[in-house]
């Protein structure tokens, strides 16, 4: 058995837009789990058979939809907090960025698009280092690029 080529954590990065500097992409310190999940909306239609009518049909799925979300968790970067709070209190989206390190033929690349904070709870627990976790849902478009 030939064991499997794996990524390790860092290879998998989210990154903000710089609130200050055009292009320029960072990622939030503290994040411990982060996690990208697309998903397209479907619209479904039972589809005869009618040759055999009494034939269970089988299913025609139509995409209405496509969207990508972001969530993370770990502790709070004081360095990370103010971002955070301004993604958040923004009412347009922040660009955003899912890195996957490693060349384009070995699947890295990014995406990028639009994305609204919809989610930022900060927590603590005494004896403990504050957390945080973070949701982003996408708004418009969210293209790969491979990596050169």
């Amino acid at each position: 058995m030939a064991q499997p080529s794996t990524l390790p954590f860092s290879a998998v990065a989210v990154k903000l837009e710089s609130a200050t500097i055009a292009n320029a992409f960072e990622a939030p310190c503290g994040l411990t789990e982060r996690a990208v999940q697309f998903t397209k909306e479907t619209n479904s239609v039972a589809v005869p058979d009618c040759a055999d009518e009494d034939a269970a049909p089988f299913v025609d799925r139509t995409v209405v939809s496509k969207s990508v979300a972001i969530n993370g968790k770990g502790v709070m970067a004081r360095a990370s907090l103010a971002r955070w709070r301004a993604a958040f209190e923004a009412d347009a989206p922040v660009r955003a960025r899912i890195e996957v390190a490693g060349t384009g033929a070995a699947g890295g690349g990014r995406w990028e698009g639009l994305f609204h904070l919809t989610s930022f709870e900060v927590g603590a627990i005494r004896g403990e280092r504050c957390t945080v976790a973070v949701a982003m849902q996408s708004s418009g478009a969210v293209p790969f690029t491979a990596a050169s």
